[in-house]
């Protein structure tokens, strides 16, 4: 009987280990951390940020974007990846499974807090199985130069004529302020508070009828800028021309018609021109931005006529039709022509209208836009063309590739990407743009069956719709439950054996005592079984099969 019980118990769990067996899937997705450092750099210096991806990785190609406001690409150690454009590409592979480490090196621009955020990757193992990626960022932090001061305050301001209203505080912005007919110009006054700070003063000549702007800007040691603003009111002209009561009565007319404030002659302040807008080219040189755009200067197709606010002032634009593109016109140099300069707005960053050649006309190069959907197998890298570098889109994993995505305006101002071949140096229209967009559509639609749990029961894969993550889970529940009846067997089993054993003693005890009964007659009160059995063995009378195991008793 007890090795009837044993072998059911074996049974049960070699049951429930078959089970967890094919349940349990043949590998589970490995795990890598990428992390990043997080650096503290003076605006104007270069900052590295470096990358650690930790885990058995055999490749790796991690995009990272960043704002082109606050830092601008240098260099980095991408391996085969690029940088520039505010995207980084870190693409490497190791000869043996291993941890990696890239690095990227920018240049601060200004001042405040900045964050260079994943925007996608593909991390492997030495199986070329896909990585559960557990993805940081850095957070770099810009300061202003120490030794500059960030003091961009008035200690005093005033025109003349006119008072202002309300009384000057350096902490008051705006300002009111009403002249006669007859002044069309003032004089202002303003001093900065620290003698390191530049002032700057337009708007104070050549006074319309009614409201004017007077602008006064201040421009700290460190470059930060405050704007204080005037807003003086012209009064409207008098009709002095009057009837008879103005004829008669010398002294009467003087003092009826005295024009006060307007008989006196305004002052002739020396116009104070608007500080230079400078944007800075591609070689570096600096170029002040025109205020004006020539008459003569047609505005190209797409493009309509607008407006840019750059430090502070509204400068005359061109804006693409969609808004993606801006560009000013520049006077130019000795080195660079006078014409339209696509901006940069948040980095004051400019580059000319680059013009190449194709069969059906010319192209005006432009950057890769930001809002691109990027065709799947390539990534941003820079390239030199038209004499410029541009961001261009170059197929991943080929060192030295026979083909770029470029884009460029038409000559009807239309917008598109342009396939660029290297060899023959020309540009042809990329038709084919949308169809990586749909097979990645495709692909997503299919995700769940390509990335399913595959099940191998009997020598068979099985897909399924579950992720390895569900799947854990589940394991992790029937693992659970498995301990479970696991315990409840053996509990179950050991309640048998005990129950078992009791019924074998009472099956006994009634025997004994029957027996007992036969020959002597009742049982004495009080007589147990040790002493019915003692009373057998000493007549001789037969009392059961076998005597009682003491083991079993315990």
């Amino acid at each position: 009987m007890r090795r009837f019980f044993m072998n059911k118990l074996v049974a049960v769990v070699m049951a429930l280990a078959m089970i967890l067996t094919l349940t349990t899937p043949l590998s589970l997705a490995a795990s890598c951390t990428v992390t990043f450092t997080d650096p503290t750099v003076t605006v104007g210096s270069n900052v590295t940020i470096n990358v650690r991806v930790s885990g058995s990785v055999a490749a790796a190609t991690i995009r990272m974007a960043y704002d082109q406001s606050y830092l601008q690409f240098v260099s980095g150690n991408l391996g085969y990846g690029s940088g520039g454009g505010g995207s980084v590409v870190m693409d490497n592979e190791n000869q043996s499974s291993g941890s990696m480490s890239f690095s990227m090196t920018f240049k601060a621009l200004k001042t405040g807090k900045t964050t260079i955020s994943c925007v996608g990757y593909d991390i492997v193992d030495g199986n070329g199985d896909s990585m559960s990626v557990n993805m940081g960022n850095s957070v770099v932090t810009i300061n202003a130069k120490p030794t500059a001061s960030g003091n961009n305050n008035l200690s005093s301001l005033s025109i003349s004529p006119g008072t202002l209203s309300p009384g000057f505080s350096a902490g008051t912005t705006s300002y009111r302020a009403s002249v006669s007919n007859s002044t069309t110009s003032v004089a202002v006054y303003a001093k900065a508070a620290d003698s390191k700070a530049k002032v700057a003063v337009w708007g104070n000549t050549g006074l319309s009828v009614g409201n004017n702007t007077v602008t006064v800007q201040v421009t700290a040691e460190n470059g930060s800028k405050k704007t204080y603003t005037i807003t003086v009111n012209r009064a409207e002209g008098s009709n002095t021309g009057g009837g008879g009561s103005g004829n008669s009565g010398g002294g009467g007319n003087h003092n009826g018609g005295s024009q006060g404030p307007e008989d006196t002659p305004s002052p002739s302040p020396t116009p104070t021109p608007k500080p230079e807008v400078i944007v800075t080219l591609p070689d570096d040189t600096q170029l002040p931005v025109s205020d004006q755009i020539p008459e003569e200067v047609s505005v190209p197709k797409g493009f309509e006529s607008s407006q840019v606010e750059l430090e502070g002032q509204s400068i005359p634009a061109i804006a693409y039709k969609d808004g993606s593109l801006i560009a000013v016109y520049l006077q130019g140099d000795e080195d660079h022509p006078a014409g339209y300069y696509f901006l940069n707005p948040k980095t004051g960053e400019a580059y000319p209208m680059t013009q190449v050649a194709m069969a059906a006309g010319k192209l005006i190069l432009v950057d890769v836009p930001q809002d691109a959907s990027l065709p799947q197998g390539y990534s941003a890298t820079l390239m030199k063309l038209g004499g410029l570098q541009h961001t261009v889109l170059a197929p991943d994993g080929v060192e030295e590739p026979n083909h770029y995505i470029v884009y460029a305006l038409d000559g009807s101002g239309n917008l598109g990407p342009y396939l660029y071949d290297v060899e023959q140096e020309s540009f042809q229209r990329y038709q084919f743009i949308q169809l990586p967009q749909e097979a990645m559509q495709h692909e997503e639609e299919a995700q769940p069956e390509e990335t399913g749990f595959v099940l191998e029961l009997f020598g068979r894969e099985i897909q399924t719709p579950w992720s390895n993550q569900v799947v854990s889970y589940l394991l992790v529940g029937l693992s659970a439950l498995g301990v479970v009846l696991l315990i409840a067997v053996v509990v179950l089993a050991v309640c048998l054996a005990k129950s078992r054993k009791a019924l074998r003693r009472e099956w006994m005890r009634r025997e004994e005592e029957r027996q007992w009964q036969m020959i002597q007659g009742p049982v004495a009160p009080g007589m147990s079984v040790d002493d019915i059995l003692a009373e057998c063995k000493a007549r001789e009378l037969p009392h059961g099969e076998e005597e009682i195991d003491p083991s079993e008793e315990e």
